[in-house]
């Protein structure tokens, strides 16, 4: 456990930073879909998509991003219509852990506020250092209860941040596409969708006037 939080933990630090592209993303969150403690992952790239944002590098511009999360639906879409194999991971889980990264994702990138709600800082130092010095403990990375917090929230926020996100350049030129994956989610077969992912994709659709 302690060996994969760290890797992960290294991969999207430096994605975070522009020193590695934002499609490496997927290097790092394909292997750990089917990990039992989601959350502390979660916790990780919500700052590297955080961080991602307020990082000025060409790796980590908007279009760069707007590029990743639209492959990032697409994939997801794909597993949930079976026209992407899965192997050796549930697959309602693996869709559940997918569109809670989604859901991250948006918050992190929809505004400045959101970020700062749930207790994101600006500052990757303490947990580079200990990252960089092995050092960094299974009891710390993402167990705080403020980490959990922020990982949780992301869930409350999305519905707010997408419609956020889709109302600024240039990602409200993408809007009927995030509305035609929400729709086509939503007809997915249904052991695609834990009810986890139903609500989530519900709370949206209900929302979709607003975009």
């Amino acid at each position: 456990q302690d060996n994969i939080e760290k890797a992960t933990f290294m991969k999207v630090y430096l994605i975070s930073q522009g020193r590695l592209s934002l499609m490496n993303l997927s290097a790092v969150i394909d292997p750990v879909a089917g990990y039992h403690h989601q959350e502390n992952i979660l916790w990780m790239l919500l700052h590297s998509f955080y961080h991602s944002r307020i990082v000025s590098h060409e790796n980590t511009g908007v279009l760069k991003r707007m590029d990743w999360l639209l492959d990032l639906m697409g994939y997801i879409r794909n597993l949930a219509y079976k026209s992407t194999p899965l192997e050796n991971v549930d697959l309602q889980e693996c869709i559940d852990f997918l569109l809670w990264v989604f859901a991250a994702s948006v918050v992190a990138w929809a505004d400045h506020g959101a970020p700062l709600l749930i207790g994101l800082s600006a500052d990757w130092s303490p947990w580079k250092h200990q990252t960089l010095l092995l050092e960094l403990s299974e009891d710390h990375i993402g167990k705080h209860p403020a980490d959990k917090f922020a990982v949780q929230e992301t869930l409350t926020l999305f519905p707010r941040s997408i419609s956020l996100l889709l109302a600024k350049d240039p990602w409200k030129e993408q809007t009927q596409k995030f509305i035609d994956w929400l729709i086509s989610m939503m007809e997915s077969p249904q052991e695609a969708l834990s009810k986890f992912s139903t609500d989530l994709l519900k709370g949206r659709i209900f929302l979709t006037g607003s975009l």
